[in-house]
């Protein structure tokens, strides 16, 4: 994991795979209070070199609409959200590093099992402020 990870901005030789929408899970460290979002988006940046590979990743986080000056909390995931990102991150692989032919809809949709209401809160989505969501 790499926090300091840029949408674009990448090292010569690596490639850049963003996971958009996910859904994810989050509990706010201050208040407890809890809450689901759709628009989680994830940043993989990877590149392959004499046979190792490498992957770095980042998650963009979100703060709690309740607290007065909230924290950036990191989202968790469903067992299916991961195995559908690890699926998706492994065709992308395929297609960057061993150029195999992978269709756009070869990858899976990563919102599963929940129904999400409630508007989106720009102000306090981490990948919204970068320019990513």
């Amino acid at each position: 994991e790499d926090d300091s990870l840029q949408v674009h901005i990448l090292k010569p030789g690596w490639k850049e795979f963003v996971q958009r929408r996910v859904l994810g899970r989050f509990r706010c460290s201050q208040c407890f209070h809890e809450w689901s979002s759709a628009k989680v988006h994830i940043l993989f940046h990877m590149c392959r070199r004499r046979g190792q590979g490498t992957v770095w990743t980042r998650v963009f986080c979100q703060a709690c609409r309740r607290c007065p000056d909230p924290r950036l909390e990191e989202p968790q995931f469903s067992q299916e959200t991961m195995e559908r990102l690890l699926h998706n991150l492994m065709l992308k692989i395929l297609k960057y590093f061993y150029r195999l032919p992978i269709q756009p809809s070869d990858l899976l949709e990563v919102v599963v099992d929940a129904l999400v209401v409630g508007p989106h809160e720009s102000a306090r989505c981490e990948g919204c402020q970068l320019g990513v969501c």
